[in-house]
């Protein structure tokens, strides 16, 4: 067993990003995802004090919260034949404008190594030969912020954060015909990067129903969720960028995971947002879904609450190191190759409880926190 344990400092991105064309996830494929995802648990680490739930006085829009999670990846039940060449990469939590990791601990069958992707992702990569004799696991405790954004000021010139990286269409997310045409509709009588954006927030808030019935939903296919007028987080905020990115207004996919109510709770699975590009002030976090299924719209666009746990940014992913099969849809779930094929196999095996226990900070953190945040604008 391998350990790689460090207390993180300031969020480094790749000037480079590469560009091949993806692959559209199959059932197969889609099997596997949920199935590693399954196997994922948050549980208490120890050391930490105990949690404070956010009803004891703590508020999700104003206060910082501390995150501590353990998460476990169950690699041995993937199927790997003997001496077969096993690679994986496992998304981590990032370091933004509004999430700092405080301590992070990795423990993985095989030698981790750190690094990041074209679009600043961080991710533990590792390789050896079948089969797989452990899991690995993430410990980490993550500060996090409620957001409005990250202010033009921190965005560099060739940086990962960089709008024109986010202006052109994906495998998923094309921005001719009917993403065009509805984002001309909506946004005719609109003014300005503002405007046109919170009509095309308004019209996917309004027209699309939270709704994960049948098939088809969750890839983020947008002209499927415009067709079909619902979905999950995934198909809402792919139909959101494609009419943004359609009208030449750079917009990105972010995905992590949802912190429950409470001192406890379990994960039920990931969520995602977006944000925009406004030139006057940088970049703008939305959250339709959570709007539509709050009937909050006006309070998720521009400004989030702290019940999150950012991971990776973007779309038509290629990792680092880069993987011989196609781009990745969106990267939450550990991915694995095995002899440079995705792997689509699992074996049988008991999905495990998935917990998160977390606290708000004191207020003395608190503070000495925001005077950092602050410092930073």
């Amino acid at each position: 067993m391998w350990s790689s344990a460090r207390r993180l400092g300031s969020r480094g991105r790749a000037a480079g990003s590469r560009d091949r064309g993806p692959r559209v996830l199959g059932p197969a494929a889609r099997a596997l995802a949920s199935a590693v995802l399954a196997v994922f648990f948050l549980v208490p680490v120890p050391g930490v004090r105990p949690p404070v739930a956010f009803g004891a006085g703590a508020d999700a829009w104003k206060d910082t919260a501390r995150y501590t999670l353990v998460l476990e990846a169950d690699l041995p039940t993937v199927v790997v034949g003997s001496g077969e060449r096993v690679r994986v990469w496992m998304p981590l939590p990032v370091r933004t404008f509004d999430q700092e990791i405080i301590s992070e601990r990795i423990d993985a069958p095989w030698p981790v190594r750190i690094l990041e992707d074209g679009h600043g992702n961080r991710i533990a990569y590792f390789e050896g030969r079948g089969p797989i004799p452990a899991p690995a696991t993430l410990r980490v405790v993550v500060d996090r912020r409620p957001s409005t954004g990250l202010p033009r000021a921190q965005v560099q010139a060739g940086a990962p954060d960089h709008p024109d990286r986010y202006r052109a269409g994906a495998r998923l997310i094309p921005l001719e015909g009917v993403m065009r045409s509805i984002a001309e509709r909506e946004g005719a009588q609109a003014e300005g990067t503002p405007a046109k954006v919170r009509a095309y927030y308004d019209y996917v808030v309004e027209n699309l129903s939270y709704d994960k019935s049948g098939t088809g939903w969750g890839q983020g296919n947008a002209v499927w969720a415009c067709a079909n007028k619902r979905g999950n987080c995934t198909d809402f905020h792919s139909l959101f960028i494609g009419m943004a990115r359609s009208q030449d207004i750079p917009a990105r996919f972010v995905i992590g995971y949802p912190v429950p109510e409470g001192a406890a709770g379990t994960i039920g699975g990931y969520h995602c947002w977006a944000e925009f590009w406004d030139p006057a002030v940088g970049w703008v976090p939305v959250d339709s879904s959570e709007a539509k299924k709050r009937d909050r719209a006006d309070d998720y666009f521009g400004r989030l609450p702290n019940d999150r746990i950012e991971f990776t940014t973007g779309r038509d992913l290629v990792l680092e190191p880069p993987q011989e099969a196609e781009p990745l849809n969106y990267f939450i779930h550990p991915y694995v190759e095995v002899d440079g094929r995705a792997q689509l196999r699992t074996k049988a095996g008991d999905a495990r409880l998935r917990a998160l226990v977390w606290r708000a900070l004191q207020a003395h953190e608190r503070t000495s926190l925001q005077a950092d945040h602050d410092a930073r604008i």
